[in-house]
């Protein structure tokens, strides 16, 4: 499955949407369309699936959470524009898949190692 797939940054689209913080992190800021929310999130990862561009964001938990979680999103074109956009359905579930498939194999399974401990 590696040679199918292709983790490379996208650093110049990644520019276009996300900032540099203190640590060196690049954070984003995702607004819900329908609430107004804004909620900040890391860039962690980017990956190539099928000719597309994804990217991994580490989405920070709110003060009432202790643990934040990963959601992947396509990074889009559009006219110039540089966007993310959300993956639904069906093709959102092959796509977690697909990565979580690709992290097993090219990191190793750590809940396999952290039961061993």
């Amino acid at each position: 499955m590696a040679e199918n797939s292709n983790i490379n940054p996208k650093d110049e689209l990644l520019d276009a949407v996300a900032q540099l913080d203190d640590e060196g992190d690049r954070v984003i800021e995702l607004t819900d369309e329908e609430t107004g929310e804004v909620t900040q999130a890391i860039v962690d990862d980017t990956f190539e699936m099928n000719g597309k561009t994804y990217v991994v964001l580490i989405v920070e938990s709110s003060e009432e959470e202790d643990v934040g979680y990963y959601e992947i999103m396509q990074l889009v074109d559009k006219n110039g524009d540089i966007m993310l956009e959300n993956v639904v359905g069906k093709e959102a579930d092959i796509l977690y898949d697909y990565y979580d498939k690709l992290c097993e194999e090219l990191y190793g399974d750590d809940e396999e190692s952290e039961d061993e401990q």
